[in-house]
């Protein structure tokens, strides 16, 4: 079954560089990006408008061109991360994480027996079309899956030992505009007070053995956190690539007016 090449990076003490898909619903998307280098890419059903057909055909997509399918969803949950670790993501971004008890209900979402709760469906999504032993399957999905708990409020950053103590956690994401809004400089996301919540964000996950992340789409900002120690860098979207690369191109091409 599929490597999670995220994971890997970040299990060696490396860097996991990835994107988020938010409205391209296709395959093609996961080979471009695979093809551009990217570890991971993250579908988003927070924000977006993803089903779950769309899930199933980027994650096919990305597990066969070697690059991670992760799944943004919409709220801590049973149903939206089985849905989407059955369809066949190789781990799960969550919002709205505050507490440790949030924290530990994701891991019992996410995980099989011992380890979690979660029900066992072998769907051929989840073993790329290949046969394999119930015990075989439930071991390399409790080693293989990821989870990014996502940091998003001031509260978060007044539990965020707790979180990050809790095992099964891979990284704390920062939400940069939400967790701006929170800390009240909305927007602003190099200023002073970002800035120190950044640095309190690594400082957590290294004393537990995590990875802090980022996602931004100011690309100054992803080098800002990986500069405090970030590994897990996101930079903008499908959209905001493809639309920034075009941007480009009209602007060299256009004759002056």
């Amino acid at each position: 079954m599929t490597k999670n090449t995220a994971k890997a990076r970040l299990r060696e003490g490396g860097a996991a560089v990835g994107t988020m898909v938010s409205e391209m619903w296709t395959e093609e998307v996961a080979y471009v990006l695979a093809a551009a280098g990217f570890d991971f890419l993250v579908i988003d059903t927070e924000h977006g408008s993803a089903d779950v057909e769309s899930l199933q055909r980027i994650s096919r997509g990305a597990r066969s061109a070697g690059i991670a399918p992760l799944v943004r969803v919409p709220d801590i949950g049973y149903p939206f991360i089985a849905r989407a670790l059955d369809a066949g993501a190789l781990g799960v971004m969550v919002p709205h994480v505050e507490t440790a008890a949030d924290a530990r209900e994701i891991v019992r979402c996410v995980k099989y027996p011992p380890v979690g709760e979660r029900g066992f469906g072998l769907r051929s999504a989840v073993t790329d079309y290949r046969g394999t032993s119930v015990a075989d399957a439930i071991a390399w999905s409790n080693a293989e899956t990821m989870i990014m708990a996502q940091v998003e409020s001031r509260r978060c950053l007044d539990h965020l030992d707790e979180i990050a103590a809790v095992p099964e956690i891979d990284v704390l994401l920062i939400g940069p505009t939400d967790l701006s809004i929170s800390l009240g400089v909305p927007g602003q996301m190099l200023h002073p007070t970002m800035v120190e919540a950044y640095r309190q964000v690594v400082a957590a996950a290294n004393r537990h053995g995590r990875a802090a992340g980022i996602h931004p789409s100011d690309i100054k900002v992803v080098q800002q956190g990986r500069d405090l120690g970030m590994r897990l860098l996101m930079y903008a979207s499908d959209v905001r690539l493809l639309l920034g690369a075009g941007r480009q191109a009209v602007e060299a091409l256009r004759p002056p007016q």
